[in-house]
């Protein structure tokens, strides 16, 4: 199970680095996929700046992946984890935080993508545009939640209501992101590209970890009570 645990892991992260890779080549060369994304930018931002108890709905639920929100939520887990004492889990948790912002920071410095351009827009970014660096925070910081949530939580429909509340906000986010004219679509399926790679990546890292730990320390007992029959 340790095994195909591990596996599984390795390839969801090698599939959504394969399509990031695909995606960024998609923008830096041009052709149908920016074309797409134009033209799906100007759709979107005609009938947002139109449906306007829509557009509201999506700035509030948008909110929850803002920085600032999920500043807080990272902060209140880092806290929480600390004041537990659970050592293991508060490692895991920010190497997951701050190594995903600072890899969403070096690939925006990367590909240095201008954002969506509109004479009136309904939200103003200076930053760049790919990868939508909400969608893919929203996806590592609320993924790595749901993925505590499945290890501390007992009754399967209290994990599985977890996971897909989870998938549903990291999802309307995205959408979010891309309906206000903030984000090209490439750009929020980059995100999230980028967010599964680095969330796989790192669940399977320390899940290995865990387990490793975890055997030793049976390996540990069942010495010493060897030693003490002998």
């Amino acid at each position: 199970m340790v095994r195909h645990a591990a596996v599984l892991g390795s390839l969801i992260a090698a599939g959504c680095s394969c399509l990031f890779i695909a995606l960024s080549m998609g923008v830096l060369i041009g052709g149908p996929s920016v074309r797409f994304d134009r033209s799906t930018a100007d759709a979107l931002h005609t009938f947002a700046s139109e449906a306007s108890f829509l557009t509201t709905s999506l700035r509030i639920v948008g909110f929850l992946g803002s920085l600032e929100a999920l500043a807080v939520v990272s902060v209140l887990v880092a806290g929480v984890l600390l004041v537990q004492r659970r050592w293991s889990m508060l490692a895991a948790w920010l190497v997951a935080v701050l190594g995903g912002q600072a890899l969403n920071l070096l690939l925006k410095d990367l590909f240095a993508r201008p954002r969506p351009n509109f004479e009136r827009p309904l939200v103003i970014e200076t930053s760049y545009s790919f990868p939508s660096g909400q969608a893919m925070e929203a996806l590592v910081i609320y993924g790595m939640l749901a993925y505590f949530a499945v290890l501390t939580l007992r009754g399967r429909g209290t994990c599985a209501v977890s996971v897909v509340g989870a998938a549903a906000l990291v999802v309307l986010v995205g959408f979010s992101r891309a309906y206000l004219g903030a984000h090209y679509v490439s750009d929020v399926v980059g995100g999230f590209c980028a967010g599964g790679a680095w969330l796989s990546a790192v669940i399977t890292g320390w899940g290995t970890i865990r387990r490793h730990e975890v055997a030793n320390r049976r390996g540990q007992t069942s010495s010493s009570r060897n030693q003490r029959v002998l």
